[in-house]
């Protein structure tokens, strides 16, 4: 009986520590997936890579925004995570010195990406999140706009 027991409790312990592996891990979506999901809602998309030339590690660059320009979401490929990684600390700094005390300051990582998320005193809200070699970053933009652009998030997967 004692055995049977050792035997639950070792393979639920197995299935645990897998659960929180994969949980610790995000596969990445692409430009291809940012572009379709602007497309659907509608927002005009933009090509800026040409505006990266004296960044050799940013290899492509997509801005998705609604007709009235209120808030916009950038998509960047990286040629590599610890240049994503990198790029991402740089934003995630900024916000540090933006608009004085933080009303909400979220940071979640795991093993291959962060994401923070930071509403200012101000109301405006930012987000970075870097996954593997790709990046997202949502300027200040204010409150009334965060629905929007989580749905948005969710559905890119960040």
């Amino acid at each position: 009986m004692r055995k049977n027991i050792r035997s639950v409790v070792f393979i639920a312990a197995i299935a645990f520590a897998a659960v929180l592996l994969t949980a610790c891990y995000k596969t990445p979506s692409n430009a291809d997936v940012f572009r379709k999901v602007a497309k659907e809602k509608g927002y005009n998309i933009y090509n800026v890579t040409d505006q990266y030339v004296n960044a050799p590690q940013i290899k492509e660059v997509f801005i998705a925004a609604p007709e009235n320009r209120e808030f916009q979401i950038e998509f960047y490929t990286i040629t590599d995570r610890d240049s994503a990684m990198k790029l991402y600390q740089v934003e995630s700094d900024v916000f540090d010195g933006y608009q004085g005390q933080k009303k909400e300051n979220k940071v979640t990582s795991g093993k291959n990406y962060a994401r923070r998320v930071v509403v200012a005193e101000n109301e405006n809200y930012l987000m970075v999140s870097y996954i593997d070699n790709t990046l997202v970053y949502v300027p200040p933009t204010p409150k009334e706009n965060r629905e929007a652009i989580e749905e948005f998030l969710n559905e890119i997967k960040y």
